[in-house]
């Protein structure tokens, strides 16, 4: 694992953190998943799959869609950890639940 997907991994857990102290998310089957196979696979299969993350619908609800995966992927600082096609297709989720016109 490179220290940028390591990087990425770690601001996962740590959304899921404050997620969990800011709203109904427990996140624990995600966190179980980052902690088995990284963040980078576990979001590369749930972008592969075409579904949300577990917590998107929970953190859209409370106003902190910052906090989830999707909005992490399209991070410029974690660009080249995912191809253009992946990116898109979190910015476009992004885009259907308004993230971009807060």
């Amino acid at each position: 694992m490179t220290t940028l997907e390591k990087q990425f991994t770690e601001v996962l857990i740590k959304n899921s953190e404050e997620a969990q102290k800011s709203c109904a998310y427990r996140g624990i089957r995600f966190r179980q998943t980052l902690e088995k196979f990284g963040g980078v696979k576990t979001a590369k299969e749930i972008i592969r799959k075409g579904r949300l993350s577990d917590e998107f619908e929970i953190l859209e609800k409370a106003g902190l869609i910052r906090l989830t995966m999707e909005a992490l992927v399209v991070d410029r600082r974690f660009a080249e950890l995912f191809t253009d096609d992946e990116v898109n297709s979190c910015y476009e989720v992004l885009c259907e639940y308004g993230y971009y016109s807060l």
